[in-house]
C-alpha cells in the first residue's frame, strides 16, 4: 500500500517548506501539496504550522485528506473493506423535520440517537450520485442502488423511502443494524499531527452579549465516541458476522456533536458488495481495505 497525504497549505507561508513549482494553486490563498508519509518534510509541518500560529495567527494548512493506494494482489486478498462515502450535502433530515429520540444518544458526547421518523429531506438538494450523505449522517442511495443489492441478495442492509415532505421521493436512506468492534490498532486523532480529548468550554462577547459556546467531546470516557477523525485504515476485531453479512458499521463512532454534526459509525462492505460496485458501475464511493484482527 502507498500512502500519502494531501495538504491545502495556506499560500502566503507554503514557502517556508514547499518549492515555487511544487503542487498546485487554488486561486491565490491555496497551494495542493501531495506528500508521503516518509517525506522528511511531513514532520516539519506541524513545527511551521505552530511557528505561523505563533508569530502571524495564521493557519499553515487549511486541510488534509490521506489517499492510498492498493496493488491489485493487496485488493484480492483483502476480506473486509471500508466503505467511504465521498459526498456530502445539506440540509440534514433534522433539518427538514425528521425526528430524532436524544434520549438513547449519550448524555456525553452525543453518540447513538435513534431517529425515530421517516427521513424528510428537500427536494432538489440530494446529489446526482447513487450513495451520499447529509452533514448529519443520513446516507441516501438511488433506486439503481436498491435494485442491484435486492438483485445479489446482499445482507445486512435496509431500505427506507426519503419523503419529499408531501410526496415520496425516487431515492432510499440506507441503514444496518450489524454491528463490529474496531480494535485498538484503529488510530484517530484531531488531525495528522495531534490527538486531543476536545475542546473546553468558552466564553465570547459578541454584539455585547456573552455568548456560551459548550465543552466538545472528542473521546468518550464510556467508549462511544473514540475520536475526531480517522487516521488509519480501520482495524477490526474478528467475528463469525463478517462473513455472514455485506454492510457493517462499526460499535464505536468518530466525529463530533457540534450543531446539526453527529458522532457517526465506521461503514464496512464484504467482498461480495465490492464486486456490485463494479460490475453495476455504482459511483459515490471510495474503498480502503479494512483489516481483521
Amino acid at each position: 500500500m502507498k500512502e500519502t497525504i494531501e495538504f491545502r497549505i495556506n499560500y502566503n507561508f507554503a514557502h517556508l517548506l514547499f518549492e515555487v513549482n511544487e503542487g498546485r494553486n487554488i486561486g491565490t490563498s491555496v497551494k495542493v501539496v501531495e506528500i508521503s508519509s516518509d517525506d522528511p518534510r511531513y514532520n516539519q509541518i506541524p513545527i511551521v504550522a505552530k511557528q505561523v500560529k505563533e508569530k502571524y495567527n495564521q493557519a499553515f494548512y487549511f486541510a488534509w485528506k490521506f489517499k492510498r493506494q492498493y496493488s491489485n494482489k493487496e485488493l484480492t486478498e483483502a476480506k473486509l473493506f471500508h466503505l467511504r462515502i465521498k459526498t456530502v450535502f445539506e440540509p440534514t433530515g433534522e433539518d427538514c423535520g425528521t425526528i430524532y429520540d436524544e434520549t438513547t444518544a449519550c448524555e456525553i458526547c452525543g453518540a447513538g440517537r435513534k431517529q425515530i421518523s421517516p427521513l424528510t429531506l428537500k427536494k432538489g438538494t440530494i446529489p446526482k450520485k447513487d450513495i451520499s450523505k447529509t452533514i448529519g449522517g443520513e446516507v441516501i442511495v438511488s433506486e439503481k442502488f436498491v435494485n442491484a443489492v435486492k438483485q445479489r441478495n446482499l445482507k445486512g442492509i435496509e431500505f427506507y423511502p426519503v419523503s419529499f415532505g408531501k410526496s415520496i421521493s425516487d431515492y432510499y436512506q440506507l441503514t444496518s443494524n450489524i454491528e463490529i468492534e474496531l480494535s485498538s490498532k484503529t488510530i484517530v486523532g484531531d488531525n495528522p499531527f495531534e490527538i486531543s480529548f476536545g475542546s473546553a468550554e468558552e466564553i465570547h462577547k459578541i454584539c455585547g452579549y456573552e455568548i456560551t459556546f459548550e465543552k466538545e467531546v472528542y473521546i468518550c470516557p464510556k467508549g462511544d465516541l473514540i475520536g475526531l477523525n480517522l487516521l488509519s485504515e480501520p482495524y477490526v476485531l474478528n467475528n463469525k458476522i463478517i462473513r455472514e453479512y455485506d454492510i457493517f458499521k462499526s460499535k464505536q463512532y468518530i466525529g463530533v456533536r457540534r450543531g446539526l454534526l453527529h458522532p457517526e459509525p465506521i461503514y464496512f462492505c464484504s467482498t461480495a458488495f465490492m464486486k456490485m460496485i463494479e460490475d453495476e458501475k455504482i459511483n459515490g464511493f471510495e474503498f480502503e481495505i479494512a483489516h481483521i484482527n
